[in-house]
């Protein structure tokens, strides 16, 4: 089931539930992208279904309640990374799996995740939140720039010199078939 409001209006409990139940390891996977912690990125989901729930009067109905709270809980994983500012990230021991992949596809993909993980580890933290924004979030350059309190010229440095140092470490997958 999509994540649609089922009647025009404020968002109900049921819309919240059902949204919860379809989405929510979306957004634990994207909060974990950010933060490179488990226990933050369940803290970035919390505080989003919670903000989510008390703003609700906010939501604009032309949008999908799921991709709102998805966007809600981005900014609380960027702002719980801002207060903590852990000073090195460990990699990923686990990904969240999709259940509509084949097991080839998902052991493909776990892989590749648990290469990408080990080769972010490399990057700078402003690095690393603008090339998971940019390229698995899929944020516009501005809106990144916005969040990060940056200007759009440094917003796409910090994604070349990420994407150039994934590529020198990734470098290895380039002749590989999956």
């Amino acid at each position: 089931m999509v994540a649609n409001l089922q009647t025009p209006g404020l968002p109900t409990q049921a819309d919240f539930h059902a949204a919860i139940s379809d989405r929510s390891d979306r957004w634990f996977a994207a909060c974990l992208k950010i933060t490179r912690n488990r226990d933050m990125a369940d803290d970035a989901v919390q505080d989003a279904l919670l903000n989510a729930w008390n703003k609700r009067h906010q939501f604009d109905n032309t949008a999908r309640l799921d991709t709102w709270i998805h966007r809600i809980a981005i900014n609380a994983a960027l702002q719980l990374l801002r207060k903590n500012r852990p000073a090195a990230f460990e990699p990923l021991e686990t990904d969240v799996e999709d259940d509509a992949d084949t097991p080839e596809t998902v052991q493909a993909e776990h892989e590749l995740g648990k290469r990408l993980s080990a080769a972010m580890t490399h990057l700078s933290e402003f690095e690393r939140v603008c090339f998971v924004l940019k390229h698995l979030e899929q944020w516009r350059l501005k809106e990144i720039a916005e969040e990060v309190g940056s200007d759009v010229g440094a917003v796409k440095q910090g994604i070349f010199r990420a994407v150039r140092k994934l590529r020198v470490r990734m470098g290895s997958l380039k002749g590989e078939e999956t």
